[in-house]
């Protein structure tokens, strides 16, 4: 698998106790909150953490530590957290969530964001799983900023010409 593309992790686990609708057709939630944490290793030196909780009023709360522990490279990464029935079918999924940090030993080289989102408690009541998806988008903050310099200094260097060719003009007889 090539890692520009997308690194994917997926960990499930089972909401406890099940979650059901009862015959008389009202909606049973969760007595507990769900805590749900997966940290992976997303390339050589890229780390993604995310502790997802599902609480039993229906909201999702999601923090995610990103960090380089590269010399050479910063990269993004983005998170999803999804809500999944027995078998795995999606009932929910958050916003995906994109952090980029730059390589270490710059400024930014971690960070810790956090979001949360409100659930319908319907969906709640069809959940038996939580899903956390990291997917890794390798880039590198300090070359993104090398290359601008680039372009600002072709830029510069072009109307140091210039103004170095009017003065050079100006002082001929």
């Amino acid at each position: 698998m090539h890692l520009a593309a997308s690194f994917i992790s997926m960990l499930v686990l089972a909401l406890a106790p099940a979650v059901a609708a009862s015959a008389a057709e009202s909606v049973t939630v969760p007595e507990k909150p769900i805590t749900l944490s997966r940290g992976q290793r997303l390339a050589s030196g890229h780390w993604m953490e995310s502790r997802a909780i599902l609480s039993r009023t229906g909201r999702i709360d999601v923090a995610t530590h990103t960090w380089s522990q590269s010399e050479g490279a910063g990269f993004h990464a983005a998170v999803i957290v999804f809500l999944v029935d027995e078998h795995g079918n999606r009932l929910y999924s958050t916003k995906p969530r994109s952090y980029g940090v730059n390589s270490r030993h710059l400024p930014g080289d971690d960070r810790t964001d956090s979001f949360h989102e409100e659930v319908p408690v319907e969906i709640i009541a069809k959940a038996d799983g939580v899903v956390i998806q990291h997917l890794y988008q390798p880039e590198s903050e300090f070359l993104d900023r090398l290359e601008d310099v680039k372009e600002a200094s072709g830029y510069l260097a072009g109307i140091l010409r210039d103004g170095a060719e009017i003065l050079l003009l100006g002082s001929l007889p």
